[in-house]
């Protein structure tokens, strides 16, 4: 088992945009700056007039899992959205997409730039909308390669989420011997081991293991294919180092 902690993030922003960047792989030591098929994760606040302005990216997946709050979002490929937290999107930049994102109200998000199987797939935007904002101590498959994934990656992960309820416990869905696994809390604090996580803290980690909440707490689990083919020269999500 490995822990980053938040503080090891890269802070950058203002008032109106601040990200926290985590590099998975860097915190680890490793080459590559990401783990496998995640590049990087942003943790973001975003609030109005907050404007990220019109940008490119290519062979990104990169999905918005927003938790509070609203935005604008618009991009090359003609699509103008308002996004909550029950109203997801997951783009594909493949060849390349641009789009800029504006704050109606204050959101807290993640920004997740996954690596394709492959450079050069045709580019294509996915919105989802979800029955309810929480899943309360049940996983939630909320985007992914399975068939069942509302919004499709093109590489062999899937990411799922729970809000787990105080007290409450969990362990990892379905835990297949090929995978290993990213969880990162994006609030509240849950023992898992002898460890205790807190928010923005992730843990990577290959063996089962019982999620303890020691308070309600919203997570977000990456379940990876140690076998996984994937690119590292994605515009964002690749490797920084190369």
């Amino acid at each position: 088992m490995r822990i980053i902690r938040a503080s090891e993030k890269n802070t950058h922003g203002n008032r109106s945009f601040q990200v926290n960047i985590l590099y998975p792989g860097a915190n680890l030591g490793n080459v590559d700056t990401g783990y496998l098929t995640v590049g990087r994760i942003d943790h973001a606040s975003f609030r109005p007039p907050g404007l990220v302005p019109m940008h490119p990216h290519q062979d990104d997946e990169i999905f918005s899992y927003i938790r509070s709050g609203e935005m604008v979002h618009t991009d090359s490929t003609g699509h103008q959205e308002h996004l909550d937290s029950s109203y997801m999107m997951l783009m594909n930049a493949g060849t390349g997409i641009s789009h800029e994102e504006r704050a109606v109200s204050d959101v807290e998000m993640l920004q997740i730039f996954m690596r394709p199987s492959q450079n050069s797939l045709p580019p294509q935007v996915q919105f989802s909308e979800f029955e309810n904002i929480y899943s309360e101590d049940v996983w939630r498959l909320v985007a992914g390669y399975d068939a069942k994934a509302p919004l499709k990656l093109r590489v062999q992960t899937n990411i799922y989420d729970i809000h787990l309820l105080k007290k409450s416990s969990v362990t990892f869905p379905d835990h297949k011997i090929q995978n290993t696994y990213l969880l990162y809390c994006f609030s509240g604090s849950f023992k898992i081991g002898d460890h205790t996580i807190t928010k923005g803290d992730s843990v990577i980690v290959d063996e089962n293991h019982t999620l303890e909440a020691l308070s309600d707490s919203d997570l977000v689990l990456f379940e990876i294919r140690k076998d996984a083919v994937y690119s590292e020269t994605g515009m964002f999500s690749g490797n920084r180092f190369h």
